[in-house]
């Protein structure tokens, strides 16, 4: 028998029955079910912004947690939703229940469900749930370091053009100080995309105090007359080698973003590079990165860099009329 809470609140037992049971799933299935703001979610607390779905199963140790769904609430977007479902528990309608659960209370927008590395299973459980495919987020890599099968990347160096090098200037991002101009910015930049443009300053300084933070690997161009910051390039390290490795760190562009108005000025390019160069100076073997299917200018730069395709992860739906 099983039982689903619902819930915005994890006590500290949930908490780590959540995250035991998200590390079981990665392992069984070489691929993360819940994001790193899901993951944040469970720690840090939803706080009105999500609700966690908890199902518990019978078990002869007693009731445990066998699977659970978290939906990020937007205002004026769709519910943004992933299920994982423990391993041991699979194939029992857990991953159907959930669904039904997550839909029953999304908002009237509609909603939608992420299935991270498009694994059949995931694929054959949307088919059984009516859900269409909406989106697809690539998981891109570049090898830093060069192998007998993978030759290390050729990287140009970060060269601004002589009339942005007069405009702007490349520096660390100083935390306690950047913290609401980035967000100004990354709200520019991401205007059209509610997970990265939505950011708050509560979400960014939640980054902060994560392991990998690093100020040093975190670089903004900064207008040298307005002192506005025109661009950024935040990095980021995986230390468990992020299914890359057999444990050797490795990188990651963890988000890009230019201000609208220097869009054109080969700003982007730059500070890609930057970061680029700084994860391979730090000696790790690869870097990785997430980028939209649909954003064919940010694909083919990555392209251009050598980057090439690794896996996807796969957003999944229904229109609000399909209720």
């Amino acid at each position: 028998m099983s039982h689903i809470l619902t819930t915005d609140t994890l006590s500290p037992e949930q908490v780590a029955a959540v995250l035991a049971l998200a590390e079981a799933v990665r392992d069984a299935d070489g691929v993360a079910a819940l994001s790193e703001q899901t993951l944040l979610r469970v720690r840090h607390g939803a706080r009105g912004r999500g609700r966690f779905h908890l199902a518990y199963v019978d078990a002869e140790q007693g009731r445990v947690l066998a699977g659970c769904a978290f939906a990020e609430v937007s205002p004026g977007e769709p519910d943004s939703a992933e299920v994982a479902v423990a391993p041991q528990w699979r194939r029992h309608g857990l991953g159907q229940r959930l669904l039904d659960e997550l839909w029953a209370h999304a908002d009237a927008r509609g909603l939608r469900v992420w299935a991270h590395g498009d694994l059949a299973p995931a694929r054959a459980l949307a088919a059984s749930a009516g859900l269409q495919r909406m989106r697809a987020l690539w998981k891109m890599r570049l090898p830093l370091r060069g192998t007998d099968s993978a030759p290390a990347a050729t990287l140009p160096e970060p060269a601004l053009r002589p009339e942005v090098a007069q405009q702007v200037e490349i520096r660390t991002f100083r935390v306690g100080v950047d913290e609401q101009e980035w967000l100004r910015t990354n709200a520019r930049a991401f205007a059209d995309h509610p997970e990265q443009g939505a950011l708050t300053l509560e979400d960014l300084q939640q980054r902060e105090q994560e392991p990998w933070f690093d100020p040093e690997g975190f670089f903004v161009a900064v207008d040298r007359g307005s002192g506005r910051i025109a661009g950024f390039h935040w990095t980021k390290v995986h230390d468990d080698g992020a299914g890359l490795t057999d444990g050797e760190p490795v990188g990651e562009v963890y988000v890009v973003g230019v201000d609208p108005d220097w869009q054109g000025s080969g700003l982007g390019r730059v500070l890609t590079l930057r970061g680029l160069h700084h994860l391979r100076d730090r000696g790790l073997p690869w870097v990785l990165l997430y980028v939209d299917e649909e954003n064919r200018p940010a694909v083919q730069l990555y392209r251009s860099l050598g980057f090439e395709l690794w896996e996807s992860d796969v957003m999944y739906g229904r229109v609000p009329e399909e209720r």
